[in-house]
């Protein structure tokens, strides 16, 4: 899979990052990952859950198939189908229409916990996860200063999962299907992006700041 990079010597902006993701398909992977989502809301409003569990995959499938044919990865293919028949199987796990969206709800609960402990420990998960990927360097001028950086990075990713849960949970109480539904096609995906380009954007500027700052500190003396 390609990913998003950045000249070390330009700071990067919201601009840059939204042409990287335009020109990666971005706009294009939301919508094939929304629409099997609205086909079972669809299939749900309109006949029960079964029926929109069956436009889903069926959905699924055929983006998938549309996918290999113009050059997408098997792997890629496979995982986003897969993904639709895990949340499909939880209807019929759960016997409920709202099984569907139960998934998000864990994977909410996951994070929101991962990155709580994060925060309270004081030891920064995205400090880890960004230097895994490459993000944030093995080594920097003032290491004390980058943890500070992802404490806060890390609290922002604890608030934004349990946001989720916040929001999602009384609707899944409230057996509120559809408006369930409706949420999670906002607080899924698209959010999940903006709060990776948001991190991004965050720790990139943070290093280029730094640079800025060292070179400076060094003539000075």
């Amino acid at each position: 899979m390609a990913t998003l990079e950045f000249d070390e010597q330009t700071r990067p902006t919201a601009a840059d990052m939204w042409g990287k993701f335009r020109a990666l398909g971005g706009l294009q992977h939301l919508l094939d990952s929304a629409a099997p989502a609205v086909g079972f809301l669809l299939g749900y409003g309109i006949w029960n859950a079964k029926i929109g569990v069956l436009i889903a995959l069926a959905v699924a499938v055929g983006i998938g198939a549309y996918r290999l044919l113009h050059g997408d990865s098997i792997k890629v293919v496979a995982i986003s189908v897969a993904a639709v028949a895990v949340f499909s199987l939880f209807v019929g796990i759960t016997g409920e229409s709202r099984g569907f969206y139960l998934p998000d709800l864990l994977v909410s609960a996951a994070g929101t916990l991962a990155f709580g402990i994060a925060a309270v420990t004081r030891r920064p998960l995205s400090h880890w996860l960004c230097r895994r990927i490459g993000l944030e360097p093995a080594e920097t001028a003032d290491p004390a200063a980058r943890l500070r950086l992802h404490r806060r990075v890390t609290l922002a990713w604890f608030v934004f999962w349990a946001l989720h849960l916040v929001v999602m949970v009384p609707l899944y109480t409230a057996n509120q299907v559809v408006i369930l539904g409706s949420v999670a096609l906002v607080l899924g995906k698209p959010a999940l992006v903006v709060m990776l380009a948001a991190t991004w954007l965050w720790v990139r500027r943070s290093l280029h700041s730094a640079q800025e700052v060292t070179p400076n500190r060094k003539v000075s003396r």
